[in-house]
């Protein structure tokens, strides 16, 4: 059996997750490329789900269809191509109208809607759909199938919305900067005559003159702008919440001499711009204000900008804040070559206190809150600093009895020493793993105890069994002739159940030793060991006018000498339960994964098969094929099979059909030596 595993899978799959998530949307921030975007998601989420195909689909105008915009695993020159109706009965309709993501276990049994030719052409049974933008508002939808029958966690349908919402709020985005683009090049043919607008006011005159910028940006008659105006004309297009505070401050600036004020507008074309104004004020002789000049610059965009970062920033700032994982950023602290290293926190959000039992960390630094820390924490920080790659270590919280896994990663530009750890808790998982350590280990010292009875009961058993059968020879060679009919046949039976009890004995003997007595593993050649298996099979063969065919079998990482009994016992058994006819054999061997990592190696008969029910049970212990007149099997060799198997971290089982014949099919580990 193979060890059990150090990890949670779905704990680390969640993690996975939010680290694709985090870097979709960091590489939706850096790019201006919607389309190269789409492609990275799409690809993104068909990987982290391991499923064959992601999509893409665009709403068209009018909202009747859909059109495949981009898409990893579809045939060549559907994407960009092909368009899917948004029918209420279709998939693409039924998800454009959900709040929720869409979960299809089979496509094949669906009852809310049919699959359309897109997904049924391409085999697809299962997949997550969501929409992107909102249901109020679609854009379209990102869906993600695969050709084999899974059902999709809520974990993994969250993490595809959380993809879509990357790309919707990419989306918006590129349709402000479309619209930020255009403005730009309307204000751009202002800019390039005069960037700035002069002014002047004759404070004592109350008559204000500007120039033509100014005049376009106020929406006023440029003849009366040039020509001189009131003061409280150039107020007429500032909001009444805004004009109050421009009074104020050129009151304050005929007192101070400077004049500097930001404030909105409506210009002429309605829109609403943001204007700074700043001025200097000229006194006479006696020092009362005479004049005051100065400029009007155009600062709508900069105001959109810092707009638009108070809204990122709050995003972030409820994700940093919602997370129920625990997050911190630490930055290294300036020390002196011969004290230690030392971080100080920046910010750490409500589930990090949580987690850490640490509250009020800003500013202060690890050594100070947490004395204790191991020096290899403190190194591993200063390693991401340095190298820029993430690490990933678990921790433990003595005080508090709790088990926490970091994921540390640097943070900021590469000025900063500054690092952000991910805290997640796997008390739980620790714990588990520690109980179920302690479980294997009574396990492997019970299957201990029990091997070693197995081989001393066994080995016990054998003398007085060879002495019953010594005896029974004797009696059949001293009064064989005495007896009559009845007697021979019963005596008969006494020596063939003494006979058949060596084998049991002989095969318990070999079960018993398949862990303690194996060789080494080392690549081994899996035809030389078949050819060697059909070379004593060969009188039986003859016999029965049987027939093997074999394809081509790789190199595995195994035991010579138990793999060769596998073979031995599966064609003989394959011989022993041929039926009537001669048997017919065959012998193949497949990839079982991409990488290469396993062979499957099958041994196919055309003999009396097996009910399916009990296909599991032939691997127990004194289970044999059949039970009736003919068929002398101990019931060992397949659970002699099974056991050599798992020794290799393999498995095995049987597929069958009374009257149909029998396929065996066990996997092994691939030898790297070998191709």
């Amino acid at each position: 059996m193979g060890s059990p595993s150090s990890t949670d899978p779905g704990v680390q799959a969640r993690i996975r997750q939010q680290e694709v998530i985090a870097e979709l949307g960091q590489r939706a921030l850096e790019t201006d490329d919607l389309d190269q975007l789409m492609h990275d998601v799409s690809v993104a989420v068909a990987e982290t789900l391991d499923n064959e195909y992601c999509k893409v689909l665009e709403r068209l105008p009018g909202g009747d269809e859909v059109f495949l915009r981009q898409g990893v695993g579809w045939r060549d020159g559907l994407v960009g191509a092909v368009t899917v109706s948004t029918d209420l009965d279709s998939q693409a309709g039924y998800t454009l109208i959900s709040e929720e993501p869409v979960i299809v276990d089979d496509l094949r049994e669906e009852e809310r809607f049919s699959g359309p030719e897109l997904l049924t052409n391409h085999d697809v049974v299962s997949g997550v759909s969501v929409i992107i933008g909102s249901v109020e508002e679609p854009w379209g939808v990102l869906g993600t199938h695969t050709t084999d029958r899974k059902e999709f966690t809520t974990h993994e349908a969250n993490f595809v919305q959380s993809a879509a919402n990357i790309l919707a709020a990419a989306i918006e985005r590129a349709n402000k900067e479309d619209q930020l683009r255009e403005r730009e090049a309307q204000l751009s043919v202002a800019t390039d005559a005069a960037s700035i607008g002069l002014w002047l006011w004759d404070v004592q005159e109350n008559v204000f003159t500007a120039d033509e910028f100014l005049a376009e940006a106020y929406g006023m008659d440029p003849e009366i702008v040039t020509t001189g105006a009131p003061i409280e004309a150039f107020f007429e297009p500032v909001p009444e919440t805004d004009e109050d505070g421009i009074w104020d401050r050129l009151d304050r600036a005929l007192e101070t001499g400077v004049f500097s004020a930001e404030y909105r507008i409506e210009n002429g074309d309605g829109d609403v711009m943001w204007i700074v104004s700043r001025g200097e004020v000229e006194y006479d002789a006696s020092g009362d204000p005479v004049r005051m000049h100065g400029a009007v610059t155009d600062i709508t965009e900069r105001k959109r900008r810092e707009q638009q970062l108070r809204e990122r920033e709050a995003r972030y700032r409820d994700l940093f804040t919602s997370m129920s994982e625990g997050y911190c950023v630490i930055e290294r602290v300036d020390t002196p070559p011969a004290e230690p290293i030392d971080f100080r926190y920046i910010e750490a959000n409500p589930a990090f206190e949580e987690h850490t039992g640490l509250t009020d960390v800003v500013g202060k630094t690890i050594r100070e809150l947490v004395p204790e820390e191991r020096e290899e924490w403190f190194e591993t920080y200063d390693t991401v600093v340095e190298t820029g790659d993430p690490v990933r270590f678990e921790r433990e919280l003595t005080t508090q009895g709790r088990f926490l896994e970091c994921y540390a990663f640097p943070v900021g530009d590469e000025t900063d020493a500054q690092v952000g750890v991910l805290f997640t808790d796997v008390t739980e998982r620790v714990e588990r793993e520690r109980r179920l350590e302690e479980l294997v280990e009574r396990l492997e010292t019970s299957n201990e105890r029990l091997e070693q009875f197995a081989y001393a009961a066994s080995h016990d058993l054998q003398e007085p069994l060879r002495m019953v059968s010594s005896y029974l020879q004797l009696v059949e060679r001293r009064y064989g002739d005495e007896l009559d009919a009845e007697g021979r046949e019963f005596l008969q039976f006494a020596v063939d159940g003494a006979d058949r009890m060596r084998e049991m004995i002989d095969g318990l003997l070999k079960y018993s030793r398949v862990e303690t007595e194996g060789d080494p593993f080392e690549p081994v050649d899996l035809n030389a060991v078949l050819e060697d298996v059909l070379d004593d099979l060969r009188l039986r063969f003859e016999e029965s006018n049987g027939e093997v065919t074999t394809e081509s079998l790789p190199a595995v990482e195994g035991d010579s000498g138990q793999l060769r009994q596998i073979f031995q016992n599966l064609l003989d058994n394959a011989i022993e339960y041929s039926g009537d006819g001669p048997p017919r054999i065959h012998v193949s061997a497949e990839r079982r994964f991409e990488s290469g990592a396993e062979w499957e190696i099958s041994v196919s008969d055309d003999g009396i098969g097996i009910d399916p029910e009990y296909s599991d049970q032939i691997f127990d212990v004194f289970q044999s094929y059949q039970e009736g007149e003919g068929y002398n099997g101990t019931g060992i060799g397949l659970a002699i099979c099974e056991r050599i198997v798992e020794r290799h971290g393999g498995e095995i089982w049987v597929t069958s059909e009374p009257g149909e014949g029998s396929t065996f099919t066990f996997t092994l580990p691939a030898a790297s030596d070998f191709d």
